[in-house]
């Protein structure tokens, strides 16, 4: 099946039961996000290419940011729907992440949020994330939700998980494991859990006060370090997209709250290169040596979720949000977590003949080995494909492809495979100082990459050029004269 027509139906499915001007909203703002790569309304526009000023593209985008028809409920709803096959006995992965706004005034509902990545204090929005992690290793985004303490209505950050994982917990399967990291080290979230009939796993900050096997009081990390790792278990971690083995040892003791009276099992795993170990905290009483194990792997997969998170912030440039109301934020969210939704799903529906193909449309650095986390990749690609295919429905342009010459040239064959059109838009990129021409390209470039003027030697980033687009550029079998300024995105 066409990637162009797996759009069309996740598009339909998610806006079941929807107006048609409401249907055709979800369709333009998916297939822009995914064609743009932004969650800004004038990139989402352009990559609609309609024959209406960009303006008034924009403004209709913007207006129906806040309709009353569009139902969020129902489409997370439908989407948890068309995942829940995929995550049932999936590890879930339940995280904390912001959007800072840093110069942002006035915009809606602004609070205090801590930059993780900056170790600091900043504004913005904080970022609810929830995915899945199957056997396989693909990831299934399952929520992402923005809140804001300051936000009428709002309660606390436990009752904002709370609402979130009765949803999702509908959607997935009995088997699966839920793994959470120190920050969530606190009696109401466990209980939120407890109460769900969740099995969990939670990382262990060391401070609690519990009682130990032999009856006496102890905090956990005292516990831990008496517990001892019998059992040796294997994992793999990734450096500079390389997987290295990765041996640990593990153990575990059963421990009670003495709030509750409750017993649960604390699991130590201990790595090499770690001076104190980890502490895991599990609801799950099965002491068998590969039930622990399990235990302690799914929280090893826990670290994935992160590059989920960062994809949806720099692929779909969602700190770059520009929506002023805060309803109109929490649905710019909502349609890039659906467009990060779609590329998992299609990663894992395609097959791979025709995931192998598609990425073929995105060149790598290293093309002989399969990239670890391939949903970067995935969305250019996809990319260049829908925007060759046009916007699907009745209205659309006629189809474009923008794609290089040089690549159309290599993958002629793969072309004819799937139907795509011959046409192209190329953006021609000139000097700042003499107007001499730069570089040639079809893709987005990052403003980032440097390139040498043929003229006048002056090395410039890209985002002081000038750039103008020509639509329908001929695509020829011979190389043109400007050949060495091509640039293949």
């Amino acid at each position: 099946m066409k990637p162009s027509k797996m759009l069309s139906q996740f598009m339909q499915a998610i806006s079941e039961g929807f107006s048609k001007p409401m249907k055709g909203y979800v369709r333009d703002m998916l297939f822009g996000i995914s064609v743009g790569r932004s969650t800004m309304l004038s990139e989402i526009g352009r990559s609609l290419g309609e024959e209406a000023d960009l303006i008034t593209t924009e403004m209709r985008l913007s207006r129906n940011l806040v309709n009353r028809n569009l139902d969020e409920d129902s489409m997370r709803e439908r989407y948890l729907k068309a995942v829940s096959p995929f995550v049932q006995n999936a590890v879930v992965a339940l995280d904390f992440s912001e959007i800072r706004k840093e110069y942002a005034e006035k915009q809606e509902w602004l609070c205090g949020i801590w930059d993780d990545t900056r170790k600091e204090k900043g504004h913005g929005y904080w970022l609810l994330n929830i995915e899945a992690i199957d056997g396989e290793h693909r990831h299934f985004p399952l929520w992402l939700e923005p809140f804001s303490q300051n936000a009428p209505g709002y309660k606390s950050q436990a009752a904002v998980v709370e609402a979130a994982i009765q949803k999702v917990a509908a959607h997935t399967g009995k088997n699966c494991v839920w793994v959470l990291d120190r920050g969530f080290d606190g009696a109401s979230y466990i209980e939120i859990l407890e109460r769900a009939g969740l099995t969990y796993c939670v990382r262990q900050t060391g401070r609690r006060k519990v009682i130990a096997e032999d009856g006496r009081p102890a905090l956990t990390t005292e516990i831990a370090d008496k517990i001892e790792t019998p059992h040796i278990g294997k994992w793999r971690v990734v450096e500079k997209g390389k997987e290295f083995p990765v041996l640990f040892r593990y153990g575990s003791a059963r421990i009670t709250f003495p709030s509750d009276g409750k017993t649960r099992q604390l699991i130590v795993v201990r790595i090499g290169k770690h001076q104190r170990p980890l502490m895991l905290l599990t609801n799950s009483m099965a002491h068998s040596v590969a039930a622990i194990e399990k235990i302690a792997i799914a929280y090893f997969k826990r670290w994935g979720i992160e590059e989920g998170t960062r994809l949806v912030k720099q692929i779909f440039d969602l700190e770059n949000v520009r929506a002023m109301s805060f309803a109109g934020i929490r649905r710019v969210v909502l349609f890039a977590y659906l467009t990060y939704g779609f590329l998992c799903l299609f990663a894992k529906q395609a097959g791979k003949t025709a995931l192998r193909l598609a990425l073929r449309f995105y060149k790598s650095f290293t093309p002989k080995t399969p990239p670890h986390f391939i949903y970067y990749r995935l969305a250019h690609a996809l990319a260049a494909i829908f925007l060759g295919e046009g916007p699907p429905g009745e209205n659309s342009m006629r189809p474009r492809f923008d794609i290089a010459d040089t690549m159309v040239r290599e993958m002629q064959s793969d072309l004819e495979k799937l139907g795509l059109p011959q046409n192209v838009i190329v953006r021609e990129y000139f000097c700042g100082s003499c107007g001499g021409v730069v570089a040639i390209g079809s893709m987005k470039f990052s403003g980032d990459m440097e390139f040498n003027c043929q003229q006048c030697g002056l090395t410039q980033y890209l985002r002081t050029c000038h750039r103008r687009e020509v639509r329908d550029f001929p695509v020829s079998p011979v190389v043109s004269a400007s050949s060495e300024h091509q640039v293949s995105a």
